[in-house]
């Protein structure tokens, strides 16, 4: 999920005057958070460009944060590792299928447009 997260930006209103990082928000400004670049910040993750599955501390955006962070992560979570390990122990040859994967043109909800494989 932090390295290539579904959801790569969100908006929040700002409901009162506040400071980030010494930049001043005024009340009533719209903020963008982009979960993708903050999933890939070096100052937090070590190497980020890099999918590292035992990665230890992986406290990244995905699900959101705080009072925003989503009710369904952990049923999320489990899903996938009941899929991918499932995935995994019955197509052990399981591989991409293609040399270039294509990106769905959003810039909101990242995802592929197809994922041929070979098993």
């Amino acid at each position: 999920m932090r390295y290539e997260g579904p959801v790569q930006r969100v908006s929040r209103i700002v409901y009162e005057d506040v400071a980030i990082g010494g930049c001043p928000i005024p009340k009533g400004a719209m903020l963008l958070a982009l979960l993708g670049a903050a999933n890939r910040d070096p100052a937090h993750f070590p190497e980020p460009d890099r999918l590292d599955v035992t990665r230890q501390d992986n406290r990244h955006l995905a699900f959101g944060w705080g009072i925003h962070f989503c009710l369904g992560a952990p049923l999320a979570r489990m899903e996938a590792q009941i899929a991918i390990g499932t995935l995994l122990r019955r197509l052990p040859r399981l591989a991409v299928g293609t040399e270039r994967v294509e990106w769905r043109q959003t810039a909101t909800l990242r995802g592929l447009t197809t994922l041929p494989l070979r098993f």
